[in-house]
């Protein structure tokens, strides 16, 4: 993966990820996932490139670390997109629990 830099001596991982493609909040919550694996550090501009510095806790092969996080970043960014699509179904369930309710309150 061209966006995964080992840097071995140091025992670290850097993933470049395009800000234009997973916005910062999809980051975060990716790189919180990984805070019982590694050390994570993030660097960068949030408007074209950040970069998560993954130390492991425990010896684990960087290259496999990489991709993971790569993986996870893919995860919440299907989970972001679903819940948006999702949202207006929601928010129609509340209103009609709401005035259900109301009219339940009225009698």
């Amino acid at each position: 993966m061209d966006n995964i830099q080992i840097i071995p001596e140091k025992n670290i991982a850097i993933v470049k990820i395009n800000t234009k493609i997973f916005p910062l909040d999809i980051i975060y919550s990716a790189s919180y996932v990984f805070l019982d694996r590694a050390y994570i550090s993030l660097d960068g501009d949030p408007e074209k490139q950040i970069n998560v510095f993954i130390k492991p806790k425990e010896n684990q092969n960087l290259q496999t670390i990489g991709q993971d996080f790569n993986n996870e970043i893919i995860n919440y960014a299907v989970y972001k997109v679903q819940s948006e699509k999702a949202k207006e179904l929601r928010e129609t369930f509340m209103k009609r629990i709401l005035a259900t309710n109301l009219e339940g309150e009225k009698e």
